[in-house]
């Protein structure tokens, strides 16, 4: 049953060819779909200069991940399910004149193989909701950690959801593009500097 729920993780990540290319920046790539409303599909590659444990550990460091995170105001830990498995708000702050957002998610950290991770979170209705924010809705936002060699790891970083409630175009089209950017560097950033 285990190898049916990683196999059915793994079917999420859709092929290359489903994507339409958008940009490569600073050798991270960026993929697009056409979307309706405040739907803003994105995928992103890029490697890490970094072993594979590192990049795990930074990512399931939420008491930090605002340092480099774009955005991110703070992430709060609601439930704990397992070792690996968590219910969690991550908190964003949204250029004016959009209202900020919550991401309320669920999310769990699975090994594939000794070489390869999945992070896979999707929104979750809870009572967890602060009124402060906007309730984004996430289908799935989903990422795949694999090792390349002992110092380089790649990430693969894939998100459908609907920001909610009103935000401009341009706004929308800026977050498409240079959010899952920033958040590569952001990452890689702050693993060379710890």
């Amino acid at each position: 049953m285990k190898n049916l729920i990683i196999l059915f993780s793994l079917v999420q990540f859709t092929t290359y060819a489903s994507w339409k290319y958008l940009t490569t920046e600073d050798g991270i790539t960026i993929y697009t779909k056409e979307a309706k409303d405040s739907i803003m599909p994105f995928m992103a590659s890029g490697n890490i200069n970094a072993n594979i444990a590192t990049v795990i550990k930074t990512l399931k460091d939420f008491n930090n991940k605002n340092k480099w995170s774009p955005k991110l105001k703070s992430v709060k830990i609601h439930k704990m399910i397992s070792e690996n498995k968590y219910q969690f708000s991550e908190y964003y702050q949204t250029p004016w004149p959009a209202t900020d957002r919550e991401f309320l998610l669920e999310g769990e950290l699975k090994q594939v193989s000794e070489n390869e991770y999945l992070i896979l979170a999707h929104s979750i209705d809870s009572n967890f909701k602060d009124q402060d924010h906007i309730q984004a809705n996430v289908d799935y936002l989903n990422l795949k950690i694999k090792k390349l060699s002992e110092n380089e790891t790649s990430i693969e970083f894939e998100f459908h959801g609907d920001m909610k409630g009103w935000m401009p175009v341009w706004l929308m089209n800026l977050i498409q593009k240079k959010w899952p950017l920033r958040f590569i560097q952001g990452l890689r950033k702050y693993i060379d500097s710890n």
